[in-house]
């Protein structure tokens, strides 16, 4: 059937190679050569169908694979169908041009030739080309035309890349800055880009075609840029020099330029390309750099010097601003226990005129145990602020931070949780104690200047094994460490903040509120200990900061945390007085004068637990409260949510902070009360016989 149906088919032109097509005439083969030719088409799959259109009848014909083709039924294409119904298939943008070829090949041509889409059965449009030969009769009038269908999709998608990627080069040659070029093998220039013009100083079209030596005006510059692209040729290997040029403007500058053989595909050397920039500058500013070194050991040595005495004011700096820190923190400690000690006092001398002795040495315990808590801030405090070099000894990093845990809160604030989770059997760390206290405080601090509203800081420790770090602004060698990472749940930090957060003076809190010393002096003990430190931080979601310091091979013991005593609360009749502060030897001090002065008591160490009591079922005829708590509740927050179910409950407020500070006058209700630590025993019973409006409460505390 195809041999039969391409015995009448004339020979078709496909030419594939430049992009155009083109259709000469040739002698009418023989149909054993049609024949074959086309069978060999259709061997190699590009025959997409045949036809034979009855030009008077208008009736075409076509085979199966011309039917699928154009998404015809192969019956109804077989009997015959009309032209305008089978042209209804190509693409709409091909159709006006295709009509206008079928006209003119049927007015001027006896051959036909053209190229359009057709929309396939899977709803695709292809390119295909359609291929043919008009009969005339004797007075020249057309009558039938015979043609062949080639599937030619892969070959205009092909040639649309090649276009795509020509397009592509094109931009790509114009946008590189400086010099790019092609040369052939006698040195005439092929290719050109924007720089390679305002280089040479006269346009593209002057130059291309033509040698270094018949464009350049300076002939000895021209002469030795040929040398080097004929030596380059001719070795086939890719160098890397710099060549002095003068400019269109008459200055001499310096090119650094890549020169390389342009190979065909056989490997054959073809011609050179190359890419030039302009190095003046940076030739300048080397030259500038070997006059300098003349005086570098000098300049060296005193820039040193100058490096450690910003350093030692830096590290001085940044101590005294952490003291200040504190300052408000360790005065609430010292009024807190300088009240627990002056009211153990007071009482032993009552209880000793009372001739109660045996109550007497529970009151000195108390006072000891004051007097003991005292000693140790004070040492923490001058063991932060004194000035030294870094003092390295074996630490157990986990009993370091439990000592530190309660300094901490207070440092921070009530209003900032504080979680320690520390890992079992954490490895030692040979370090400066006191640095890294001072290191864990800046950031705590950082982190609760990072919650003004509160929130949460947690600190980790954890051992490590890293792996080798080639960074070298923060890489470690290898080995084993063990990490603190001390995490809030504040604002967070940009990715430009991030970058700049180790500089020494950058800060982002307002003036006067940092120094912008903190992170840059912790950066530094943790490089000069041989650790790392990093920020991981997203805005809106927190930070993270890590320190990593190397495991010391000695073996320590860590000490046990002493475990918190809790007391149970006793459920009293009467007139009640509950107690909330979390210092327990006041918190008995107070019981001590309430349970003297008649009245029953209920204790509290925080905010939480003492709002529950309050929304419990429990009588309670007056609330004595501290301000600061911890927890993230306070004293002045517990009360004000108090109110809602137990409204004009009188409350006494006594707290270690100045008045003014911490409750203002104005918000004070008329059955609240402040009285400042430390405070004597007969102003606490005096306040409260006022507040509860009892008259003759004195008989149990005279």
């Amino acid at each position: 059937m195809r041999t039969k149906r391409s015995s009448g088919l004339i020979v078709m032109s496909n030419d594939v190679s430049g992009g155009r097509s083109f259709a000469p005439q040739v002698p009418r083969p023989s149909a054993h050569e049609a024949a074959e030719r086309l069978q060999l088409a259709l061997d190699s799959g590009a025959v997409a169908g045949t036809w034979v259109w009855d030009i008077i009848a208008d009736q075409l014909t076509g085979d199966e694979w011309f039917a699928r083709t154009f998404g015809l039924c192969p019956k109804l294409c077989a009997k015959g169908l009309p032209l305008a119904l089978v042209t209804a298939y190509i693409h709409p943008d091909d159709a006006l041009r295709v009509d206008k070829d079928i006209e003119e090949a049927l007015s001027n041509g006896d051959t036909y030739r053209c190229e359009y889409r057709v929309l396939h059965q899977d709803g695709v449009y292809r390119w295909v080309e359609a291929s043919g030969r008009i009969e005339r009769d004797v007075q020249g009038k057309p009558t039938r035309s015979f043609g062949v269908l080639l599937d030619i999709d892969s070959r205009r998608t092909a040639e649309a890349e090649r276009d795509r990627l020509n397009e592509l080069l094109q931009i790509f040659t114009a946008a590189v800055p400086g010099v790019v070029y092609a040369k052939d093998l006698e040195g005439r220039m092929l290719v050109a880009n924007r720089g390679t013009a305002e280089l040479v100083g006269k346009p593209p079209e002057f130059f291309i075609g033509k040698t270094d030596l018949e464009f350049l005006d300076d002939e000895q510059q021209a002469r030795v840029l040929m040398e080097t692209d004929q030596r380059i040729m001719q070795s086939n290997v890719s160098e890397q020099i710099e060549e002095k040029v003068n400019l269109a403007d008459g200055s001499a500058a310096i090119w650094l330029s890549t020169k390389a053989p342009l190979l065909d595909r056989n490997g054959d050397v073809i011609g050179l390309i190359g890419s030039s920039i302009d190095v003046t500058a940076r030739k300048k500013a080397e030259e500038a750099v070997r006059e300098l070194n003349q005086t570098l050991e000098q300049r060296i040595e005193q820039a040193v010097f100058e490096r450690e005495q910003i350093e030692d004011a830096l590290r001085h700096s940044q101590k005294m601003d952490a003291v200040g820190q504190l300052t408000g923190g360790i005065a609430h400690d010292f009024n807190n226990l300088l009240a627990g000690i002056s009211g153990s006092l007071e009482l032993i001398t009552k209880r000793l005129a009372q001739g109660r002795v045996s109550d007497v040495d529970r009151y000195v315990s108390v006072a000891q145990g004051a007097v003991r808590r005292a000693a140790s801030l004070t040492h923490r405090l001058l063991a932060f602020s004194r000035r030294q070099t870094l003092s390295p000894r074996v630490t157990d990093v986990n009993v370091l931070i439990h000592d530190m845990e309660e300094m901490i809160a207070r440092t921070v604030g009530p209003e900032i949780d504080i979680k320690v989770v520390a890992q079992n059997d954490l490895w030692p760390a040979l370090i400066d104690h006191a640095q890294l206290e001072s290191s864990l405080l800046n950031l705590c601090l950082n982190a609760r200047d990072a919650m003004p509203n509160g929130g949460h800081i947690v600190i980790e420790t954890a051992n490590a094994s890293l792996a080798e770090c080639n960074d070298p602004d923060h890489g470690i060698p290898a080995g084993e460490h063990l990490s603190i990472r001390i995490t809030d749940t504040g604002s967070g930090m940009s990715p430009a903040i991030v970058a700049k957060a180790f500089e020494p003076f950058f800060t982002t809190k307002p003036i006067g509120a940092g120094t912008g010393l903190g992170l840059s002096m912790v950066y530094g003990f943790v490089r000069q200990s041989g650790g790392q430190i990093r920020v991981e931080s997203v805005e809106g979601q927190g930070t993270s900061v890590v320190m990593h310091l190397p495991r010391h091979t000695s073996e320590s013991t860590p000490r046990a945390a002493e475990p918190e005593v809790f007391e149970e609360l006793a459920h009293h009749t009467g007139e009640t007085v509950l107690i909330v502060d979390d210092e327990s030897s006041l918190r008995m001090l107070v019981a001590e004068v309430i349970t003297g002065l008649g009245f029953n008591c209920l204790e509290a160490a925080d905010a939480q637990a003492g709002l529950q009591i309050l929304q419990s079922d429990a009588r309670i005829d007056l609330l004595i409260s501290d301000i600061g708590l911890p927890g993230g509740m306070n004293g002045r927050e517990m009360a004000d949510a108090a109110g809602d179910c137990r409204p004009g409950l009188p409350t006494l407020f006594i707290t270690g902070y100045a008045k003014s500070s911490v409750l203002d006058d104005c918000h004070l209700r008329p059955c609240t009360q402040v009285l400042t630590k430390p405070f004597g025993l007969d102003a606490l019973a005096g306040r409260v016989t006022g507040l509860i409006g009892a008259d003759a409460v004195a008989r149990g505390y005279q």
